[in-house]
């Protein structure tokens, strides 16, 4: 593995949850086995830790239902950012304080607007977009619309952008490969963050296909490896 771009995909990860490590300190970390080389001041060391278990699960697995489940299952770690249960799919009737999601997505005239994702996520929720991905061309393009299918669904309690980027780069083989997909930086990320909500708000409406093509269509232009 070049440590280079493991530290430059593993610094764009945590850029869903405020990962504080420059890519030169991940990539020590890397080299060096040792975590103290990251910010200590969040959850770096947990992010770092949880990735790599991660990206080891599946790399040398199938991409289908039971990885990405098993990419969730490794984010164990010790940080609020982690889902209570790692590897369970949420049943939001069985466990509504848990598991029953709502995702703010920006302020409206009449409060803040939200998305409610589904209230149960089950294997045949996985199943359509592992589908949709297998019938596929399998471009980047593509690969990033499994990612906006994927953190849509909120499948899981929490890390659901993370493992839909490590689940993202496995379809698209770049967890070998290295040429990973990872969203862009600076201004450019507030947009991509801007399009994902846009994309949860015409989810299961006539627009959705196309605000799912404008995202994955500027995620692939900006989202490179070594930023923008």
């Amino acid at each position: 593995m070049d440590n280079q771009k493991l530290a430059e995909f593993i610094t764009g990860l945590g850029r869903f949850n405020d990962y504080g490590s420059t890519v030169a300190q991940t990539q020590k970390a890397l080299e060096d086995k040792c975590t103290s080389h990251l910010n200590q001041e969040n959850d770096d060391v947990v992010i770092f830790s949880d990735c790599l278990k991660a990206i080891n699960k599946v790399l040398n697995l199938e991409f289908d239902i039971n990885s990405i489940i098993l990419i969730n299952a490794q984010f164990d770690g010790d940080s609020d950012e982690q889902p209570k249960n790692p590897g369970r799919l949420r049943d939001g009737l069985k466990y509504p304080h848990t598991d029953k999601i709502i995702v703010k997505l920006w302020p409206g005239d009449n409060g803040i607007v939200i998305h409610e994702p589904p209230v149960q996520v089950d294997e045949i929720n996985l199943k359509k977009i592992v589908d949709i991905w297998t019938e596929s061309e399998k471009t980047k393009v593509e690969a990033w619309q499994l990612f906006a299918r994927l953190a849509c669904l909120q499948p899981f309690q929490d890390g659901n952008k993370r493992t839909a980027l490590i689940a993202a780069n496995h379809a698209l083989g770049t967890l070998k490969n290295q040429d990973y997909i990872l969203p862009p930086t600076g201004r450019h990320f507030n947009q991509f963050m801007g399009d994902l909500l846009e994309y949860y708000f015409y989810s299961n409406t006539p627009d959705e296909d196309s605000a799912l093509s404008s995202f994955a269509t500027f995620a692939t232009t900006y989202g490179k490896l070594n930023g923008n």
